[in-house]
């Protein structure tokens, strides 16, 4: 509870000032990319959040964290006033918060795609563009294959599940029979 409302702080302060500098999705992407870093690296995620490294040590590895993934000056401020405060352990959360009033913000909305095989960007797109047409807003596909589908899709956006797998439609046909 407490991380989450640090998180909703700063990301709200941070949205604010993209939304003033009309930086709202290059910061966004930014700041994906630094968390896309954070997770995939074990050491740089131990060198963050330890407080065995003293703050100068840390300050270092983020300027250049910083300089690798070429933020601008406001997230790479951010990220260097969570590592002097030790709340680095607190940037997925904030990177989470900040993408969520983005996209409310651009008037868009994230999918998550699920299917037996991986589908290509034309049925993808179909995908999206049925979705988009059901609520309005532009859809953002995040993808991912589960073999234990059998077949079709399953789409999420938000808390909204649309079933198009072979066992969800097999169960119907189950249902419909038994009646």
């Amino acid at each position: 509870m407490i991380m989450g409302s640090i998180a909703r702080r700063y990301a709200k302060a941070l949205f604010g000032l993209a939304v003033e500098m009309g930086r709202v999705e290059d910061w966004a992407k930014s700041l994906e990319s630094l968390r896309g870093a954070v997770e995939t690296s074990p050491d740089l995620r131990d060198v963050l959040s330890n407080p065995v490294y003293s703050k100068e040590q840390r300050r270092a590895i983020v300027e250049k964290l910083a300089t690798a993934l070429s933020l601008e000056a406001e997230p790479a401020n951010l990220l260097f006033l969570l590592g002097d405060r030790n709340r680095l352990a607190y940037l997925a959360a904030i990177v989470e918060t900040f993408r969520g009033l983005a996209d409310a913000h651009l008037g868009q909305l994230r999918a998550k795609v699920v299917s037996a095989v991986k589908l290509d960007d034309a049925a993808v797109q179909a995908i999206a563009d049925e979705l988009s047409k059901k609520h309005g807003a532009k859809i953002l596909v995040e993808r991912a294959v589960d073999p234990a589908l059998l077949g079709g899709v399953v789409a999420q956006v938000g808390s909204l599940i649309y079933d198009g797998s072979v066992r969800a439609q097999l169960e119907d046909l189950r249902k419909q029979l038994k009646q």
